[in-house]
């Protein structure tokens, strides 16, 4: 019964999600407003600075008498890459909200330069300013990318805007959004607190060869970091679209995930092919004040198609599990059934 369910009933692929992405998203071309507004904003409004605080770290850096043969021979290529990022990056960038996915082209490193020339620049000179500033632009801009994702999922619903459900979902997004970026970092913290536990006593014990365990650890960890962070690609999804809180999320996103691993990363492939493939094209189309408008506009066009395709394939996907779950259930109830029958007679 569960097989022929699922050969008449199959749930969306990874190009027909992405065609109904664009076409839903030129059905409501007015999502492209709030990722639009925040790319003038950040080309035209003040920039804050982190260049003097690069600098100072890699003064530090260079200042260190033990520096490694290795870390010293690549230093200077480094350095100048660091200094490179910290004199482009705008701290502001941050608004555009931390794995909302609300798509912005001036928040990329590459097009950050893009809005050098215009605004003030606050200059940051202290680490305490620079984690002050953090502190606040990040949960400031994931409300931002919480209003964003909460405007893409009424509008898939055809549901109306502004209401109170509207608002209720759109803090209880931003509220979970927050709760998942806190246990990210602490559970970064206490891996990388393991890890370096692990390497400091496998070196003390045993030299050379606990170096090379080590490393063969660490590209382990690596390698489970990629898979998991893969697995947990739909939890702002399921929260945003099923309205459940962090942990039923990240279930979710597992089990979606999990179940359909080869549609999921064919999916993520293609969306970064398509992201990297016309940022080439934004590229040379900023060489022109006009140009860069475009290349906002057309930078928001494709990454706001890109989150509705994948609002669709994760309904999608998970719909079908969940009826194959109760077909299953179903069954097993069915079979009981006809075993206490048959028992009776």
């Amino acid at each position: 019964m569960q097989t022929t369910i699922e050969v008449k009933e199959k749930p969306l692929g990874v190009i027909e999600s992405l065609q109904l992405g664009f076409n839903y998203l030129n059905q409501h071309l007015w999502l492209l407003i709030p990722p639009v507004l925040l790319d003038i904003f950040l080309w035209f409004g003040p920039r804050i600075s982190i260049s003097a605080l690069m600098t100072q770290f890699l003064d530090i850096l260079a200042s260190q008498p033990d520096l490694p043969q290795e870390f010293s021979t690549n230093f200077s290529a480094a350095s100048e890459s660091l200094k490179n990022i910290g004199t482009q990056y705008n701290l502001l960038s941050l608004l555009a909200g931390v794995f909302t996915g609300m798509p912005s082209l001036l928040a990329r490193l590459d097009f950050a330069k893009l809005g050098a020339a215009s605004g003030d620049v606050i200059a940051l000179t202290s680490w305490q300013g620079a984690l002050m500033w953090v502190s606040i632009l990040i949960p400031i801009g994931i409300f931002i990318g919480s209003f964003w994702l909460t405007c893409v999922v009424y509008a898939l619903r055809r549901e109306r805007l502004f209401s109170k459900a509207f608002f209720g979902r759109w803090g209880w997004l931003w509220l979970n959004a927050n709760l998942y970026l806190i246990l990210l970092f602490v559970g970064l913290m206490a891996f990388s607190l393991f890890i370096g536990l692990i390497g400091a006593m496998l070196t003390m014990a045993l030299g050379s060869a606990g170096a090379l365990m080590f490393s063969v650890f660490w590209m382990l960890f690596i390698g489970f970091s990629i898979w998991l962070s893969i697995g947990l690609y739909f939890v702002l999804t399921a929260i945003a679209l099923d309205g459940v809180n962090v942990a039923s999320a990240i279930w979710r996103s597992l089990n979606v995930v999990g179940r359909n691993a080869l549609s999921i990363l064919g999916f993520l492939i293609l969306a970064v092919l398509l992201t990297e493939g016309f940022s080439r094209i934004w590229w040379q189309l900023s060489a022109k004040t006009w140009g860069v408008f475009l290349s906002i506009i057309g930078n928001a066009y494709l990454g706001s198609a890109i989150v509705a395709a994948s609002f669709l394939l994760y309904q999608s996907r998970y719909q079908h599990w969940q009826k194959n779950r109760a077909l299953v259930v179903l069954s097993q109830q069915s079979g009981k059934h006809d075993i206490e029958t048959k028992e009776d007679k």
